[in-house]
């Protein structure tokens, strides 16, 4: 069996480096691409470490419960972390380009950059740790993640004309029973979107939502990024979308879930301007209940991020931006804003939604 020699850090460029990990057997680049990390191993397992960045040779800086530390890195140099690049790409199957997201051995996301993407002599690494726990509501709730936040929903002029689902998710609002409110939500199906910086708890929080789906739904996530598991439904797939050669689109990961009789649709995030046009139009004929995120700096920022998404859409660019938000605003149910995995900001206006109709 052919053997990694790492040796080739420092005696050949990173195209023979990547040429030699080409040819290895597929176990063998997760052997190497572990071999590489060693001088950030320590950072990886320590789960108070949320996140690794490397801004340039010989520089490493972590993320600790919000804050960023530097540690001394000398052995980062340029021709190491050329031949690291290397070999996560070579890992994730592809050819590197100056701009890639890859995916590292125990989920973690790795965003690259190297010249002409940054200026000569630097290269840029930073990875985001994965962490595959599910928290329930309860466990939510009993660390203060509803402790505090405030509702932006706007007044209810006539609550009598709502529904009694409506009225009750209302009640369970004004008595601050978040834990409650949101269960009932996903169990009613509303459309539920999070908001939130890089970071703030979005996607950790989506997947304790989900977790209170029924089980025996049929479910269809949608991620470039497989982070939504979904243990407890048996009825699941898990489609994959992204950019790189050989790999198919958001779109058509929509037009194929639209095909296969999904009970609920789980985009992991609204970025793909394309997607989250086909994505809203799905929750619209027949699949309401869906769950996603989106970056945002209020819960109702998320509207107008999602509306402008829209708006670069080939079918989006015809209609005018206050159409679009209109039309989110009848379409998703309730937006949520997280910072520092807290619970900031809730929308929750079932008349106005009615209204816009």
């Amino acid at each position: 069996m052919q053997q990694t020699n790492l040796s080739v850090v420092k005696d050949v460029g990173e195209d023979r480096f990547a040429s030699e990990l080409a040819d290895q057997p597929e176990a063998e680049h997760g052997v190497a691409l572990r071999q590489m990390l060693r001088p950030v191993a320590q950072y990886l397992a320590d789960d108070q470490v949320r996140e690794i960045t490397i801004p340039a040779p010989g520089r490493l800086f972590l993320r600790i419960a919000g804050a960023w530390h530097e540690r001394a890195a000398p052995e980062l140099s340029y021709d190491y972390l050329d031949a690291l690049v290397a070999t996560m790409a070579s890992y994730n199957k592809v050819n590197f380009e100056p701009i890639q997201s890859l995916m590292l051995l125990d989920g973690e996301r790795a965003q690259v950059m190297r010249p002409p993407a940054v200026i000569e002599g630097c290269i840029s690494v930073n990875i985001r740790k994965f962490s595959g726990v599910v928290k329930n509501l309860d466990e939510l709730a009993s660390q203060g993640a509803f402790d505090h936040w405030q509702d932006v929903s706007g007044r209810i002029e006539a609550p009598e004309q709502l529904t009694p689902e409506d009225r009750e998710l209302l009640t369970l609002k004004e008595e601050r029973n978040m834990r409650a409110f949101l269960e009932r939500a996903v169990l009613l199906r509303k459309n539920i979107i999070i908001g939130g910086k890089t970071g703030s708890g979005k996607t950790t929080f989506a997947r304790s939502l989900i977790e209170r789906v029924p089980t025996d739904e049929r479910l269809i996530t949608i991620e470039d990024v497989h982070e939504l598991f979904l243990f407890n439904h048996p009825n699941r797939v898990h489609m994959m979308y992204g950019a790189n050669e050989g790999q198919v689109s958001a779109t058509d990961c929509v037009a194929a879930c639209m095909r296969s009789s999904p009970d609920r649709i789980f985009l992991s995030e609204l970025r793909d301007a394309e997607a989250a046009w086909e994505y809203l139009s799905a929750l619209n004929t027949g699949h309401p209940g869906s769950i996603t995120t989106t970056h945002a700096n209020t819960a109702w920022d998320t509207f107008s991020r999602v509306a402008l998404l829209i708006k670069q859409s080939s079918a989006g660019n015809q209609i005018d931006i206050a159409t679009i938000r209109t039309y989110l605003l009848s379409t998703l149910d309730i937006a949520l804003y997280f910072s520092a995995y807290k619970l900031v900001q809730v929308y929750f206006n079932p008349e106005r939604a009615g209204a816009l109709l």
